[in-house]
């Protein structure tokens, strides 16, 4: 059985001065309105005040529509896992970004015969291949590369494509070189003594 209230002139007010006493609960019974149980709105809905939504998964709009926020964010906003989630992307990018720091991906790895693009840092170590190899990047993508060991023998890299250059080697501890991923292949931005050929 449902039950219906149809106000005469389309609109239903309740007055009241009750409201929130403990922003904290879960349920407060000193609302002026109380639902237990799932509510659907169809058309626009309307806070003059604190909005509280206290679950653990929220879903905003859909992949059609927009968020916008006048308000300033007092909060970190962080994702629920690592290395899962996007900031814009090749299509949607942001037009600027202001902070005061910027760090880069504190994951790192160890290069064995091939280089990971999936991290910002690699580091050659003594159980790195002499040969190993780096494939293809995304557009913009930045990498360093550094030798964090004493190496026995010489490491030399090469990359998939290389801008201008074939290999670069690395043959002391604090060997390094920082890239970045153009259209043409990987470019150069600055490098301490390795060798480049």
């Amino acid at each position: 059985m449902a039950s219906y209230i149809k106000p005469d002139d389309g609109r239903l007010v309740i007055n009241s001065t009750l409201n929130f006493t403990d922003l904290n609960a879960i349920v407060d019974t000193e609302s002026a309105l109380l639902v237990k149980g799932g509510a659907y709105i169809n058309n626009d809905l309307y806070i003059g005040g604190t909005l509280i939504a206290n679950g653990d998964i929220i879903t905003i709009g859909n992949t059609g529509g927009s968020l916008t926020l006048n308000s300033n964010i007092s909060s970190d906003v962080i994702p629920t896992a690592t290395n899962n989630y996007n900031l814009g992307s090749n299509n949607k990018q942001w037009d600027k970004i202001y902070a005061n720091k910027i760090l880069m991906t504190q994951i790192t790895s160890n290069v064995g015969t091939e280089v990971s693009i999936d991290n910002g840092v690699s580091y050659i170590t003594s159980v790195t291949n002499v040969s190993p190899t780096l494939p293809d990047g995304e557009l913009g993508q930045l990498i360093t590369i550094v030798a964090t060991e004493a190496l026995s023998n010489p490491v030399t890299l090469t990359p998939a494509n290389g801008l201008g250059y074939t290999t670069v080697t690395f043959n002391n501890l604090g060997d390094s070189i920082y890239l970045m991923w153009t259209p043409n292949g990987w470019a150069i931005i600055s490098h301490f003594r390795t060798s480049i050929t």
